[in-house]
């Protein structure tokens, strides 16, 4: 039996302009991620990285080509059912936490669970775990505002996990950390290699790229290595 891809993108372009002429960021660009994948992308300041992580997320849309998450091609469908395809099969971790401030670690956290239609006790109780497993058991009742920078992305990286996705997107999860805390989130990370779940981490941070399974480079709008 051939194992599909939990995400791929095939031949996909992204252009911008800069007020005349359209500059072509992504060029024809190819990638698999299989289940269980730990894939590290690093590049230049300006080459790309955020961008693409936005289409592999179905935050944004290609000029051309195509973007397959967990079998099911993103162009095919509606807004309401990207978000909800996007929310049960992906999860993100951002440079900023962007943690809702009002809520508290274990409300942030349960969210996608609450809107993937799990029921409330339920989704606490899967959130409790996870923070758990991230030994932030006793800041599950605090809101972002009493957390460390760590602590936020800690908590941003379980609420990617709560849905079980097949695949985590994280955009320079370390970026705005000292050594020391971003140490913590690497340790978080690693504490989950024994699931399926595969991660694709965009960063500069050479200690995150060293410690993935893959390391690929973005140059001249495409992927190379391997």
């Amino acid at each position: 039996m051939v194992e599909t891809p939990v995400l791929s993108a095939r031949g996909v372009v992204k252009c911008y302009s800069d007020g005349r002429h359209p500059i072509e960021v992504l060029s024809r660009l190819n990638l698999t991620v299989m289940s269980g994948d730990w894939l590290a992308i690093v590049g230049a300041s300006g080459s790309g990285k955020s961008t693409l992580l936005n289409l592999l997320g179905g935050l944004d849309a290609p000029d051309a080509g195509e973007v397959v998450v967990s079998g099911r091609l993103l162009a095919d469908m509606s807004e309401r059912e990207r978000s909800l395809w996007r929310n049960r099969n992906l999860g993100f971790v951002f440079q900023m936490h962007h943690l809702l401030p009002e809520f508290s670690a274990l409300e942030n956290v349960a969210m996608p669970a609450r809107i993937g239609g799990l029921a409330k006790a339920d989704a606490e109780e899967r959130a409790q775990h996870l923070l758990g497993q991230l030994s932030l058991s006793a800041r599950a009742t605090h809101r972002p505002a009493a957390l460390s920078g760590g602590e936020r992305q800690r908590v941003a990286i379980a609420r990617a996990l709560v849905n079980e996705p097949s695949c985590v997107l994280m955009d320079e999860p370390t970026g705005n950390l000292d050594p020391a805390t971003a140490e913590q989130v690497l340790v978080a990370m690693q504490a989950f290699r024994r699931y399926e779940t595969a991660f694709v981490v965009v960063t500069h941070d050479p200690d995150i790229a060293n410690r993935m399974d893959r390391k690929l480079t973005l140059a001249s709008g495409r992927l190379e290595g391997q």
